[in-house]
C-alpha cells in the first residue's frame, strides 16, 4: 500500500526525532509517553470528502507502529465478514504498509501518517463497493507475517522474497485472492 518517500537515515531515528517531527507536522495529535513508547491520539480526516476518525498511533521504539481507529466503529461492506488489511485486532490494528516499506530509520510523520490517510480513503471506498483498491498483501499471508521489524533491519529480506513467491504460487493455485 504505502511506499516510502523519505530517504532512510544511517541509523534508526531516535524517539526524540520521531516525537519532534510528529509534533511539527501533526500538532493536533495529543502525545502520551510511556517508557520507550509514544502514543499519539486525536482526530484524523484523510480528505475533505472523508469522515473524521479518532485514531491512535502507538510506537514502541524500533517496532512497527500500531494504528488504531478508535471511533467510529468501522462498518463492513455488504457481503463481507471481515475488515480488509487489518491485523488480528481489526480496526484497532490496521495494516498500512508492506513489511519492507517501513523501518525505524523512517519518520512516522512522513510515512505512516500519509499511509493512514490512504488506508482510510481505501476503506471508505471498500465500505461502499466491497472492492479493496489499495493493493498490498493481507496481513494473514505467510510472507507478511514472516518478517518483523527486527528481521527487516538485520537484512533478512531474501527469506521474505522467497515467502512472497510461495504466496503468489499458492494464490495462483487457488484461483487468486
Amino acid at each position: 500500500m504505502g511506499k516510502s518517500r523519505s530517504l532512510p537515515t544511517a541509523a534508526p531515528c531516535s524517539m526524540a526525532t520521531q516525537i519532534f517531527r510528529m509534533r511539527y507536522k501533526h500538532p493536533h495529535l495529543k502525545l502520551t509517553l510511556r517508557r520507550n513508547t509514544a502514543v499519539w491520539q486525536g482526530s484524523w480526516c484523510p480528505s475533505d470528502l472523508s469522515d473524521t476518525y479518532l485514531i491512535r498511533v502507538t510506537y514502541a521504539y524500533r517496532r512497527r507502529p500500531v494504528i488504531a481507529v478508535l471511533n467510529p466503529a468501522l462498518k463492513l461492506a455488504k457481503g463481507k465478514n471481515k475488515l480488509p488489511h487489518t491485523y488480528m485486532d481489526g480496526q484497532f490494528d490496521i495494516c498500512v504498509h508492506e513489511p519492507d516499506d517501513w523501518s525505524s530509520r523512517l519518520l512516522i510523520a512522513d510515512t505512516i501518517m500519509p499511509w493512514v490517510s490512504q488506508w482510510l480513503k481505501f476503506y471508505e471506498c471498500w465500505q461502499q463497493t466491497g472492492s479493496w483498491e489499495g493493493g498490498g498483501t493481507h496481513p494473514e499471508s505467510r510472507s507478511h507475517r514472516a518478517i518483523d521489524l527486527n528481521q527487516q533491519e538485520t537484512g533478512n529480506s531474501e527469506k521474505h522474497k522467497e515467502l512472497l513467491e510461495q504466496d503468489a504460487e499458492a494464490s495462483m493455485g487457488s484461483g487468486g485472492r
